[in-house]
C-alpha cells in the first residue's frame, strides 16, 4: 500500500455498534456500498454464455484507482474518495 494524499469528497456513511471490521462493515452494507462506488467509476461487464448445454456467467466489477479515507466513530464509519 501506499499512501494517498488529496482532500476528501461524497462521503458515505454507515451506521455501526463499535465496529471497526471495515470488510465486515462493508459485507453487511453491500448493496449501498456497490451503488455508491457505481456513482464514482465502476464499470460492470457480464458475460452469459452457454456451449454443450453448460451454462456459464461471469461478471466483472472495474473500479478506476481510487484512494479512500476511512474515519471510524463510536457509532459510524466515514468513507470518502480522495481527489
Amino acid at each position: 500500500m501506499q499512501k494517498c494524499d488529496g482532500k476528501p469528497y461524497k462521503p458515505i456513511i454507515f451506521e455501526t455498534r463499535d465496529d471497526k471490521n471495515l470488510r465486515k462493515i462493508l459485507t453487511t452494507n453491500n448493496e449501498e456500498f456497490i451503488d455508491y462506488i457505481h456513482k464514482l467509476g465502476l464499470s460492470v461487464e457480464h458475460k452469459d454464455k452457454t456451449k454443450n448445454f453448460q451454462y456459464s456467467s461471469t461478471t466483472i466489477l472495474t473500479l478506476k484507482t481510487t484512494c479512500f479515507k476511512v474515519d471510524f466513530n463510536d457509532n459510524f464509519v466515514r468513507i470518502s474518495p480522495l481527489k
